[in-house]
């Protein structure tokens, strides 16, 4: 895939995101690694989701520095190059808010996995500790979490969100969508157990 290939999938998913309700406002980001570089693509920071542009991409170093584009990169690039250092079979990582999942990371508890198909390809959905965002502090938990479980797909973030990864940009948006489904079917099933009736 080329390099105006990929800015056109961050483009891309970033609207799938915004447009399924998977963030709000100018919260959440993505990026890609450059195949073959030790270059990054990632969402500059103080735009939407919904709004991205192919000029919104930035290419970064692993150390955060800018190489190409106009403007700060997202806040939370701390985590996704941590992470990109401690997976090398992560070429992207997708960070956003859905609110299911948000409610059972602000109870800082795993992400339940009610059905056979969330078990199989989620299979284990920890939570990284709170911390403010942007902070290095944050950049070190989502880390740690990456590192301290090598096979997972995503993790909640305590009082703040999700943090996904997969081979391409599309995967870890899939693995966002199941995820947040999942976090649905899990709090629709512990309505039901209660007896609460479920509207939609």
């Amino acid at each position: 895939m080329s390099y105006e290939l990929l800015k056109k999938e961050l483009q891309h998913v970033s609207h799938k995101v915004y447009q399924k309700g998977f963030t709000q406002a100018t919260g959440g980001n993505i990026s890609v690694r450059i195949p073959g570089t030790d270059y990054v693509l990632i969402k500059r920071s103080g735009v939407s989701l919904g709004e991205v542009s192919r000029e919104d991409a930035l290419v970064v170093n692993m150390d955060g520095e800018v190489i190409e584009g106009q403007g700060k990169p997202s806040k939370e690039i701390g985590f996704h190059l941590g992470v990109y250092k401690v997976r090398p079979d992560v070429n992207a990582v997708v960070h956003c808010h859905p609110n299911y999942a948000i409610g059972y990371a602000c109870l800082g508890e795993e992400l339940p996995l009610p059905t056979v198909t969330a078990r199989k390809l989620l299979g284990h959905v920890p939570v990284a500790d709170v911390a403010p965002s942007g902070s290095k502090e944050l950049a070190q938990h989502v880390t740690d979490v990456f590192t301290q479980y090598p096979d997972i797909k995503i993790t909640l973030m305590k009082d703040h969100g999700v943090c996904s990864v997969g081979p391409t940009l599309e995967a870890a948006y899939n693995v966002v969508d199941l995820a947040e489904a999942t976090a649905k079917q899990a709090f629709i099933l512990t309505q039901l157990r209660a007896g609460v009736p479920v509207t939609n």
